[in-house]
């Protein structure tokens, strides 16, 4: 009897459903953002793909591109950084942004303070 017991479990155990990741296709794409700042307004396209199940990501704008680190998606907030290289200096971006069809709204995280952004997913 513990044996049969001992096994159902097991079984149970073996088939039982696990947490799932989110599903990454509500953020896959290219997607246009804007951020305001007091220098101007900054345009990057950034890209995000699903490769072997890992979210990965790039960002580009008119002078410099490069990858995006640290993307997640836990399909209520998209999180990723990127680093950028001023004056000598090189500076990390962090992102966190929710995502409502094909808009993307969030912040930007820099070491002077936050700034809101937008971003709108191309066709």
């Amino acid at each position: 009897m513990r044996e049969s017991v001992l096994i159902a479990v097991v079984v149970a155990l073996t088939f039982a459903p696990t947490a799932a990741a989110a599903d990454n296709a509500a953020v896959l794409g290219k997607w246009e953002s804007t951020t305001e700042t007091p220098q101007g307004t900054f345009e990057v396209v950034y890209e995000f793909t699903e490769v072997d199940g890992e979210l990965k990501g790039t960002w580009t704008n008119p002078r410099r591109n490069g990858d995006l680190k640290n993307v997640s998606w836990d399909g209520e907030t998209l999180k990723f950084g990127r680093e950028i290289g001023r004056g000598g200096q090189t500076f990390n971006l962090n992102f966190e942004a929710t995502v409502d069809g094909d808009a993307m709204t969030g912040k930007m995280i820099t070491p002077r303070g936050e700034r809101e952004f937008t971003a709108t997913r191309g066709s």
